[in-house]
């Protein structure tokens, strides 16, 4: 008979849940309920709306119109810079061409110095020549 009355015993303890474990349905409602009452909550929050038919601010207009000029100071103040920069490139290719040239010049100077020179004739004196008849 005690055999009987164990199996009972343990028939009975499946028939009820165990306590302290919960059941995934369970589980969902809980989730469900708490995320009905968050969106329950959000809802009843009101929005905040934009308030465009107040005039601004002359000062905050003041402030926003220097901000604006100094953008376009900022601006103006780059391609200024930008050009400069590209001014002292052109000036220094251009530097360095006129000190070439100027070394090729000096260099076909000297070659003519070194070389013999030939009489040069004036204009005048080659007319003179050109009339005086051939004598034989």
């Amino acid at each position: 008979m005690t055999e009987q009355s164990n199996f009972r015993s343990r028939a009975r303890r499946g028939d009820q849940p165990q306590r302290g474990s919960f059941s995934p349905r369970l589980a969902l409602m809980l989730i469900a309920v708490a995320l009905a009452a968050i969106v329950g909550v959000y809802a009843s929050i009101p929005m905040k709306q934009n308030q465009t038919a107040t005039a601004p601010d002359p000062t905050s207009l003041a402030i926003s119109d220097l901000q604006t000029s100094q953008r376009k100071a900022v601006d103006q103040l780059k391609a200024l810079e930008e050009t400069v920069s590209s001014d002292r490139a052109e000036m220094k290719r251009l530097s360095d061409q006129v000190s070439a040239l100027t070394g090729k010049l000096e260099a076909l100077q000297q070659s003519f110095a070194g070389a013999p020179q030939a009489p040069v004739l004036q204009p005048t004196e080659r007319k003179a020549e050109a009339r005086r008849p051939l004598s034989r």
